[in-house]
Order: C-alpha cells, then structure tokens, then sequence
C-alpha cells in the first residue's frame, strides 16, 4: 500500500482548489490582534499555508469517528475498520486474522486489512505486538521536532508563486487591512497621525531640501509616548499615513525608506534631460557587426549598449572608473553602466535619492537614481566645480551604507592641454585644437572641450527637428576631426565623444552606421578615414 498523497501536496491543489476562506481571514484578524505588529506578506502567506494545512488535518482527522486508530500493541476483531495515520487516515477493514512469530518480537498477530478502492488494496499489518514499537507509543507521524523547514514552509517555497498573489488580492478586497512595502497591519490598530503633523513633517522636508527617513520624522512630530523607543507599529503607522498624502513621496528603497516632497522633485527626474534621450529610430543589431567591432563595443562605455555586449561588470566591486560623456556632462547627470548597476540599490524602478560624498571635500550632494532610464541626477554643480571636461575619468566608489557613495575624479597638477574645442560656426559644428587648464586625468581619445554651449544647444534642436540622418551629421563631422590629425584617421571613441555634441548616438549605432556607409573605411585598431564619393 503506497502512502496516500494529501490533496495540499499536489500542485493542482495550489492552482485551482486553494482559497482563502472568510476562516482563514478571521484566524489572520486575530493574529495581528495578538501580536500587535506589521507583517510581511510572506509571513502572512505562510500562515495562511499552515492554516490551510491545519484545515485539511481537522478534516482528516474527522474521519477517525469512521473506525479506530491503528496501533500495533492493540487487539482487533475480524471487519473491524482501522484508520492508517502513515497512510494519510486511509481507512481498511480487517478481512482476516493469523498467528505470527518473530524470534525477537515473539508472538503476534498478523491482521489482512483491505482498503477500498478503486484502486482496491490489502496489506498485512501486524497486532497484540507485546515487544515496543514506534507505532505503539505514536499516531504513526514521525515524533520529535525534526530540523529543517516545516511543511508549511516547503509549500510555500514550492508554490510562491501561486499563494502570495492570492494572499496580496484578498488582502486589497478588505478595507480593514493595509498595507506598505510589501507589509500589512489593520487599520484599526494605526496610530492617529493628525493632519497638523503632517504640516509640520511639510514644513521640515521644505526647509531641509532633503529627504527624511521615518525615525526622524517621528522623533520631528513627537509622537513616542514619553520619550520612549520608535516601534515597527510607529513606524508603519507613520509611513502608511505619508503614502495617503499626495505631498509626500518616498524616495528610498524597500528597506530604508525616505520621504521627501513631491514639488521640491527636480524636472530632470521627472523629464529626461534632452541630451540623454535617443531616438527611438536609433537601433542596431550587435550580432550584425563584425567581431572586430562588436569588441569595440567594451571600449565606450554607454548606458545604452546592451550589458552582454558591454564592458563586465563585477558583481563584487566597491569601484568603477568611467568617462564623462558630452550628453552627461551638460545634463549634470552620471550614467547607470552594467558596470555600476551591482554597486547601486534595488529600486523597482521607481525614483531614489542618493547620498553622494564628495572625495576632495567630504561634502555631501543629492543625486537622484532615475533607473527607468539608466541615469543618476544631480552633479551638475560638482562638475563646474572642478571644472571637469568632457573626457574626464570618473570614479564612483560604495560605502558600508547602501544609500551613501563617494563620488571623485583623479586629480593632477593643472596645466594647459592642447584638447579638441567643439564651437558652432556658420550654422556647423566645427572642431579646433586649442589649449585648456586642467586639472584631472582624462581619456585623450574623447577628451572635449566646447565654446558657445546656447549655440550648440540650438544647433541640436534644429538638427533634431529637420531629422537629420546620422549618415549626413557624420559627414560634416568626420573631416573636422580628420583636420586635426596627421594621419588623417580618427579613432571611433574621438567620433563618438564627438557626435554626442550634435545627436544623442550609442556607439553601437554609431559603429553600425560606420560599417554600412561605403564613403567610411576600417583602418584597424579603432580608426576610421573618410574618403567621400566623387560627385
């Protein structure tokens, strides 16, 4: 007789005949009233689990009314009817009785017990057993706590999936549950946070121009009863009350939660600034690029390359050094790389505010994560300072706190540079080569500099309005950086940090665009020449 399987260890159980009764909601009301604090929702998930486990055990065990409890010590009579516990309460009647002898257990009875299909079957059980048995002093389950998750918590980590949005729907069906992050309490047991407080967490955040967490907020309002300690229920009742509150917006992750004010958001994290945004026409295939160039890919880092495609990141690294790019340096803005991305906080997309601490001074900065569009916000004021160029090598390191970066440059004597200078001439971009003070490392490919940045900005606009294809805007381009070489070749990271002045342009665009127009040619290594076709 194989042990019988309980319908709740089924996945067709889970799927289609789990419910979460008005039983179940009752057992949960009263749980929270016992314990008197928020809940995970996989904390109530699992206890709506054992209860729905302790419902088919009530069940099962109803059936023991039906015949009596098997035990190997017991004696038993011809048809009478014997509940299995091993076997899930599966009830068999004895259809024949013999003599037994073990040379250890000496004499016994041997009973044939027959269970009812379909199928039908029979086994032989032993009875009168004098010698001790695990049977004999248990209802046949394993005794003793045994190490390791319990059975409600295998089925849950089984069928997650399934039970916790089922949990998270009946929950939002019933007005006397509420919920933050994931976590619940009843509305009934939040504590009273009165509309004058709320001004007054308004008034804090205004004239801080920070975020707040909620610990702060609640030692501003007062609201611990006599200087005592700030408890999960304060806390929840707190933010729950913030989230209720249009003015109030959080801008913190899940764990570490921190409000701030909907109208002190700056636009750029609301609007993305219009050097980052690219075309959505702008697309290309990696796999359709030579190999050569696919490799070039690891070369300029950009948010918008493909992580496969794009320089590794470490899962493990405190450190990432990167270029300032055109677009970001006049955006004020830092892109979110694949090699940044392990260093950063789970945001499920929605905005965060991070702290950032300036290397040289150990200030700190306001730098909004905007991961919907793979940008920080924020630096703008930090570039100027150190007058940091297009080129320039950025340092972005982590700290012990998971909201708290330092942000750096690598510093150096200031000298004057002959660099690359981008100004607008006669409605074009053109390139010269002048001297510049610097002061910090920089990658002498892309390194640029720009005179007239209104003019600029005014040549992008017309050129974005009248659509002007990638194809012309090179063709104008590629000679002025060609002039300012003896080989007359240019390394596509100098075209890249180049077109980016004119037109938001990833490089894999930039090097498929390169390989498809026939009046550009592959020197190797990088570089690119312009031969133009006769007219």
């Amino acid at each position: 007789m194989a042990i019988k399987q309980r319908p709740s260890q089924t996945p067709a159980f889970w799927q289609s005949e789990f419910q979460i009764t008005e039983e179940t909601i009752e057992s949960l009301y009263n749980s929270f009233l016992e314990i008197g604090e928020p809940r995970s929702i996989d904390d109530i998930s699992l206890f709506v689990v054992q209860e729905t486990l302790e419902a088919e055990e009530r069940a099962i065990r109803a059936e023991l009314q039906q015949g009596k409890l098997y035990r190997p010590d017991q004696h038993y009579e011809l048809n009478d009817k014997l509940v299995f516990p091993r076997f899930e309460y599966a009830i068999g009647t004895v259809v024949g009785i013999r003599d037994g002898h073990n040379p250890y257990a000496g004499d016994f009875t041997v009973l044939e017990v027959e269970f009812a299909g379909p199928p039908s079957a029979r086994i032989a059980v032993a009875a009168d057993l004098k010698a001790p048995h695990v049977l004999s002093t248990t209802d046949g389950k394993p005794s003793g706590e045994e190490e390791g998750p319990t059975p409600a918590q295998k089925l849950y980590a089984q069928f997650q999936h399934i039970i916790r949005p089922r949990v998270e729907e009946a929950l939002r069906a019933r007005d006397d549950f509420v919920e933050f992050n994931h976590r619940w309490f009843l509305a009934d047991l939040l504590v009273e946070v009165q509309e004058g407080l709320l001004n007054i967490v308004d008034a804090a955040i205004d004239i801080s121009g920070t975020p707040q967490n909620v610990d702060a907020i609640i030692e501003q309002i007062e609201l611990q009863k006599d200087g005592g300690s700030i408890t999960d229920t304060l806390r929840f009742s707190v933010n729950y009350r913030l989230t209720q509150d249009p003015r109030f917006i959080n801008v913190g992750t899940e764990d570490r939660v921190l409000w701030f004010l909907n109208r002190l958001k700056p636009i750029q994290v609301e609007e993305v600034p219009h050097n980052l945004r690219i075309n959505p026409n702008m697309t290309f295939d990696p796999e359709a690029l030579p190999p050569d160039l696919r490799t070039l890919l690891m070369e300029i880092d950009d948010e918008a390359t493909p992580p496969q495609y794009a320089r590794p990141a470490d899962p493990q690294t405190n450190e990432a050094i990167f270029v300032l790019t055109y677009p970001h340096r006049r955006s004020g803005t830092l892109p979110v790389l694949p090699t940044l991305r392990p260093m950063l906080p789970e945001t499920n997309g929605r905005l965060v505010a991070l702290q950032f601490i300036d290397g040289q001074t150990g200030d700190p900065i306001l730098v909004w994560l905007v991961s919907e569009h793979n940008y920080l916000f924020g630096l703008g004021d930090w570039f100027e300072t150190y007058k940091l160029p297009v080129g320039a090598f950025i340092i972005l390191r982590k700290t012990e706190a998971p909201l708290k970066f330092i942000v750096d440059y690598i510093p150096q004597r200031t000298q004057r540079e002959w660099v690359r200078v981008a100004t607008v001439q006669n409605n074009q971009l053109v390139f010269q080569m002048k001297k510049r003070a610097l002061s910090c490392r920089y990658d002498e490919l892309m390194v640029i500099g720009e005179e007239g940045s209104e003019a600029i900005d005014t040549l992008w606009v017309k050129a974005e309005q009248k659509n002007v294809p990638l194809a012309q805007l090179l063709t104008q381009i590629f000679p002025e950086l060609m002039k300012l070489t003896s080989q007359s070749a240019v390394h596509v990271k100098t075209l890249y940090s180049a077109i980016n002045v004119m037109r938001r342009c990833p490089p894999g665009v930039l090097l498929q665009e390169l390989n498809n127009h026939p009046g550009f040619v592959w020197m190797g290594h990088g570089y690119w020449t312009y031969k133009p076709s006769p007219k």
